[in-house]
């Protein structure tokens, strides 16, 4: 008899979850490594005055597409359900509000060109081409055995998106909302990849909604599904030093509180350098080395959250506050400019009742904190309440510029700097991992360890979808593509 392999996943953020669940599923028995105190990353949740607040995710684009497979073949889909968003852009240098309608390209593209009519023909060739990419991007169908056929690179692979908004002359306003998508993966217009930007943009204009109870939802499912599974779940520990690596391969390594632990094969989700640090100094080529040294961070988030004293009963809605029409000064280090993302959603408090919630992310950088990265305690450092305290005062401005009719009516309970995030998103809190670059192959796959395997955001596309594919994809490639369709039968 075969003995059961042994898979161990590193970080139990959504990539790490759903891989543990694929493999188990496959008939593998899983470890699975975390080590901060709690299962999830940006998924994680949080509960202040008895309400709770998302914290890393917010919304998500493509409910109904291959995001909804994804969770059926986990077995978590029963759990995970919708709730639209109105969706709306905020334009400060000249106070314009733009509602962007849901249903699809068709819709939204009418839309922009009666809002922006002088730019209506540089809309309709964005719009075309944005189409364009996503008919030619396999992400529709887990099912569909040509998919690895579809994978080929295009033109656009090779343009940024800067450079295409150039081509079309849209400028300004028009500009700015075009690229606007781009805060929802955190690399500038300048780097970018068009078909990147697209892929994000063209799932948020088609169907933009948050899920109810957040992250929530998703680790319930998992916690469900990993208890009928061989499936370890392990806490405040994660891997410290390779043992009897011998050029090839390792399969024994030394746990951070000194456990030593036996695998076949291992699945790291967690950031590239953190990756790095991980494998033995003799496996990291000069060309690897070089290539993890290049990745620089996106940017983080300082978060404010807040309830509406009267309780409200007010639509969905996601807002973009953007502070100047050049993303990439809000999406660029040093640029000087950013971007807020508000979120108003509905909620159930501990006691019962139905609240409306306010949280609102502001793009940061790991820069702009790092003089107390080093602190014991951070909320004992005057310097660093200053720039809390100022922070979230300009938020909470720009939630009263949105929303003028709630001044003085929020109750605001909790923010958090970028080193709060840290916490759940190590190493450095960057809300959506290094930024993506034309020409530059984010960290996927077989390591210089053979038997070690990267998985994360951006395999496609960023965000929890991403996050998600990155795991199938890698789950299909590495056992092949008869035990792949046996596993995700009567999934999908």
């Amino acid at each position: 008899m075969t003995p059961q392999r042994h898979s161990v996943v590193v970080g139990a953020g959504a990539g790490g979850l759903a891989m543990t669940l694929l493999l188990a599923k496959a008939g593998r028995r899983v470890t699975l490594l975390e080590a901060t105190p709690r299962l999830g990353g940006a998924l994680q949740r949080f509960v202040r005055g008895g309400v709770p607040f998302d914290t890393g995710f917010h919304f998500t684009g493509g409910m109904d597409g291959m995001l909804r497979q994804m969770l059926a073949v986990l077995g978590i889909d029963d759990l995970v359900r919708e709730e639209p968003l109105r969706n709306r852009i905020y334009l400060a240098e000249t106070g314009r509000m733009v509602a962007v309608p849901a249903g699809g390209m068709d819709k939204v593209c009418e839309a922009l060109c009666t809002e922006f009519p002088d730019a209506a023909g540089a809309i309709r060739e964005y719009c075309r081409c944005e189409t364009w990419i996503m008919e030619h991007t396999p992400l529709a169908d887990l099912r569909d055995r040509g998919f690895w056929d579809k994978l080929a690179l295009n033109e656009y692979d090779f343009v940024s998106l800067d450079q295409f908004l150039n081509r079309i002359g849209a400028a300004g306003e028009v500009r700015a909302v075009l690229a606007a998508a781009a805060m929802c993966h955190g690399s500038a217009p300048s780097e970018c990849p068009l078909t990147h930007h697209s892929r994000v943009s063209f799932g948020l204009n088609d169907h933009i909604a948050r899920t109810t109870r957040g992250g929530d939802a998703f680790l319930d499912g998992f916690r469900r599904e990993a208890a009928k599974l061989p499936i370890e779940i392990r806490t405040r520990v994660t891997v410290a030093e390779c043992l009897e690596w011998d050029g090839g391969e390792c399969h024994r390594v030394r746990l951070s509180d000194g456990e030593e632990l036996a695998f076949d094969d291992m699945f790291l989700a967690i950031h590239p350098r953190s990756i790095a640090e991980l494998l033995p100094e003799a496996a990291r080529s000069r060309g690897f080395r070089a290539r993890v040294d290049k990745y620089r961070d996106s940017c983080g988030f300082f978060t404010v959250w807040g309830v509406l004293r009267d309780g409200g009963n007010e639509t969905a809605e996601l807002t973009s506050f953007l502070s100047c029409n050049d993303l990439n000064r809000m999406l660029l280090p040093g640029g000087g400019g950013h971007g807020t993302g508000i979120v108003r959603a509905r909620e159930r408090a501990a006691d019962g009742r139905m609240v409306t919630t306010l949280t609102a992310f502001r793009s940061v950088f790991p820069e702009d904190t790092l003089r107390w990265s080093g602190a014991a305690c951070r909320r004992d450092d005057a310097g660093y309440r200053a720039y809390k305290q100022e922070t979230a005062a300009r938020v909470i401005a720009e939630i009263e510029t949105v929303y003028p009719e709630y001044r003085g009516g929020v109750d605001y309970l909790e923010s958090a700097s970028m080193l709060s995030f840290r916490d759940y998103l190590p190493p450095t809190g960057c809300a959506y991992g290094v930024r993506r670059k034309v020409g530059e192959t984010h960290l996927f796959g077989r390591l210089p360890v053979r038997n070690f395997y990267a998985l994360g955001q951006s395999a496609l596309v960023p965000g929890v979808i991403g996050t998600l594919m990155s795991s199938f994809l890698l789950f299909r490639q590495l056992v092949g593509e008869e035990r792949y369709f046996a596993t995700i039968k009567g999934g999908v």
